[in-house]
């Protein structure tokens, strides 16, 4: 066989190899949700996202300042083993113990996203180890018998409500029947004029979707 010959049928080979990707890849985007069919459970978890983001990165919960008159009223903190690090969560807060963030948390975010990225943040800490040093994280929230506490080195990742424009809600590329990505226009409430496209990644769980991706 010549060279021109084999040189023909590779060239064939990688037309054929990737017009049958591209139709894989074009039947699985085929297969994707329509857009009407999931805009209203986007708006539902966008704007359900919002107070489960200030527990995980913004404010957080109302606390007793070590510091209040109220503290130093009851003894609150007497023989505290956690002073300086955290503060007791007030009794007036929304979430008054770890498994109502979490039940908060599971109405919107997938539980792939929560067990890999919020829940160890939030309830395990963190270490990074590289070029000789190390960044240690405390978990934000602990817990015992009595209290949540909130650590009070707790820094507030969140400079503002991010405000989506669900009007430019689109389906995009790679969705398919049980990953879904949509992208919007979106914007920081103090900074109206910077208008970004935002891509968020949605999974269907046990059936329904939910958000794989942080709106913040």
């Amino acid at each position: 066989m010549s060279k021109q010959k084999k040189l023909l049928i590779a060239a064939i080979a990688i037309l054929l190899v990737l017009a049958i990707g591209f139709g894989v890849v074009w039947f699985l985007f085929l297969r994707a949700p329509r857009l009407d069919s999931i805009y209203d459970r986007v708006v539902e978890l966008v704007e359900g996202s919002y107070r489960v983001n200030t527990v995980f990165y913004g404010a957080g919960l109302p606390v007793y300042r070590t510091d209040s008159a109220y503290a130093d009223f009851t003894h609150l903190y007497f023989d505290f083993d956690y002073m300086g690090s955290y503060e007791i969560v007030s009794e007036g807060s929304e979430f008054i113990s770890s498994l109502d963030i979490q039940r908060a948390a599971e109405e919107v975010y997938s539980k792939a996203y929560l067990e890999e990225v919020l829940y160890p943040l939030a309830f395990e800490g963190y270490a990074i180890e590289g070029g000789g040093k190390a960044d240690y994280a405390f978990a934000r929230y602990l817990e015992d018998e009595e209290w949540i506490y909130q650590a009070t080195s707790s820094e507030n990742y969140l400079k503002g409500m991010r405000i989506y424009d669900y009007s430019t809600m689109k389906i995009v590329y790679p969705s398919n029947s049980n990953s879904c990505y949509v992208e919007m226009d979106s914007w920081l409430e103090n900074e109206p004029e910077r208008v970004i496209s935002v891509r968020l990644r949605l999974i269907l769980q046990d059936g329904e979707w939910f958000l794989d991706s942080f709106t913040g």
